[in-house]
């Protein structure tokens, strides 16, 4: 089993899909539409495809490697969208991690199965995938009667990742390809190589209107969303989750596909390199996102957080595990007594909170307090922002919040969001660290914007002509105020590693650079 390390399993971590190339994003393509509140991660390794003619231990070791580097970003789950790795490597790596690992090829015989009405069912797939026989396999494990034909068509996956699949060339190629497959009449097809949903105009010509086209990735979504809700891990937030892109060659190049067939603009997608991540299986710890042995004890370093919220949560696993510190959350301790927040500050809250759990715990804990300030009320809500109304309820704090700023002109309605964050050690006793983040904005009278809950729809930022709801989450890492008192924090750590418990010579962020860490602000001021 996959050793946790530094990771929260919760039900805000992204999920993790992983293809030879731009194929697996039609798999994506219906996780955005069958699970929108999903944050994905998506890794096409395109400068090795394709994985087809390559030997089955080839495509294993690539897709670990793929596997492993996903796994330092803190997926909650896993989807091998592409059947060539899903035939080569899917019960490894399915029988070694501790999250739901989730390939294309069962859901697809399944629904092949399910729907055909003539028991003659043809497949058409990369050489691996038909070399392995999976999908025949699967299907006779529910049917053992049904006649299956497999094709081979290799030719299918440069067509799309050439970005040529819609041409006339591929028109042509599809036709030559399906011939030999036409003449068996099947009554059902399944489209076996998740880059081929995107010939299925060509696909469906070539075979016959009468004939079913079954696409795996849809199934495999639909199993996808079984699972998470089975496990407690669905995302049942209120906006659209989050899309990061990584592919092992041009991000231009993916960049076009995949805006066109998802629809998409301005895509979030980088170059990664993989080739030094392990081909097998590894702990977590020997990963590069790993946790290494403090230069002072021999052991981890820990930090716990604060919190119970899984999202806020989450932002502190992103932040400290490329550092090499293991993130804990106060749901991690039993019977651990609750800290009131009786300060009048930020500053203050945020002091009680991490001295008073780092007393209890004896483990370094951070805290932060946050809140809205608007200066015609005389900084109020501020650490009440939270409870402004008497309770946890946005609309009872915005209408409060309104009524209050009535008859204040909209010059006067400036407003300051604020971050207090305060890590103490009971290592060192006297040396608490203690950071703020701040923006600047104005209350408007009128909410707009779905990116966000709380004060933001309100909450306006002259310089970006813009609400923090109307902000995608790439803008708000950059302006908001949590993500500035990270910045802060980083900025400490790397001048001073020792003070955190770290090697002089700190590990240096793998995932996400100093200067930018990921925040959600779309969560509740605690």
């Amino acid at each position: 089993m996959d050793s946790k390390g530094g990771k929260i399993m919760d039900a805000t971590a992204p999920i993790g899909f992983i293809d030879s190339g731009v194929g697996g994003l039609t798999v994506v393509r219906e996780a955005l539409r069958q699970l929108p509140h999903e944050n994905v991660l998506f890794l096409g390794d395109q400068a090795r495809l394709p994985y087809g003619p390559r030997p089955a231990a080839q495509v294993r070791a690539f897709t670990w490697q793929m596997v492993n580097y996903l796994r330092t970003q803190h997926i909650k789950a896993l989807v091998i969208a592409c059947n060539t790795a899903t035939a080569a490597a899917w019960h490894d790596i399915q029988s070694r991690l501790d999250i739901p690992v989730i390939g294309v090829i069962v859901p697809g015989a399944r629904a092949a199965v399910k729907v055909s009405t003539g028991g003659n069912i043809g497949v058409v797939a990369t050489e691996g995938t038909v070399a392995s026989g999976a999908y025949d396999d699967a299907i006779h494990q529910q049917n053992p009667a049904l006649t299956v034909s497999s094709l081979a068509a290799p030719k299918f996956v440069s067509l799309v990742e050439s970005n040529e699949y819609r041409s006339a060339l591929a028109k042509q190629v599809v036709a030559t390809t399906l011939a030999p497959l036409a003449a068996k009449h099947p009554d059902t097809v399944v489209m076996g190589c998740t880059h081929y949903p995107l010939l299925r105009p060509f696909i469906q010509a070539a075979l016959g209107d009468d004939v079913t086209l079954i696409d795996p990735g849809r199934e495999t979504v639909v199993e996808l969303g079984t699972v998470l809700d089975y496990l407690g891990l669905a995302n049942h937030a209120d906006h659209d989750g989050s899309r990061h892109f990584y592919t092992t060659a041009s991000p231009a190049m993916f960049k076009d596909i995949a805006s066109d067939w998802l629809g998409l603009d301005h895509l979030d997608v980088h170059h990664v390199d993989i080739e030094h991540e392990p081909d097998h299986f590894v702990a977590v710890a020997e990963l590069g996102a790993s946790i290494p042995q403090s230069a002072a004890t021999g052991h981890e370093q820990t930090v716990v957080v604060a919190s119970k919220n899984p999202g806020k949560v989450r932002e502190f696993v992103d932040f400290f595990g490329p550092r090499g510190i293991n993130v804990r959350s106060l749901a991690d301790f039993d019977d651990l007594p609750t800290v009131d927040e009786t300060g009048t500050t930020f500053l203050e809250n945020a002091r009680l909170k991490a001295r008073g759990y780092s007393e209890a715990l004896g483990l370094p804990v951070i805290a932060d307090d946050s809140g809205l300030m608007i200066d015609a009320l005389d900084g109020a809500p501020g650490v009440l922002s939270a409870r402004y109304a008497g309770d946890h309820n946005d609309a009872a704090n915005n209408a409060k919040m309104l009524a209050n700023l009535a008859g204040v002109p909209t010059a006067k309605r400036t407003a300051h969001f604020h971050t207090t964050l305060v890590w103490v050690d009971p290592a060192r006793p006297d040396d608490d660290v203690e950071v703020d983040g701040e923006v600047d904005g104005r209350i408007t009278v009128m909410p707009a914007g779905d990116n966000g809950f709380g004060y933001d729809p309100f909450f306006y930022i002259p310089e970006q002509g813009k609400t923090m709801a109307e902000m995608s989450p790439a803008e708000k890492n950059r302006y908001s105020h949590r993500g500035n008192a990270l910045r802060a924090l980083a900025a400490l750590m790397d001048a001073d590693p020792v003070r955190f418990g770290l090697p002089k010579q700190a590990q240096q962020p793998t995932t996400q650079p100093t200067t930018e860490p990921q925040v959600n602000e779309d969560l509740e001021e605690e």
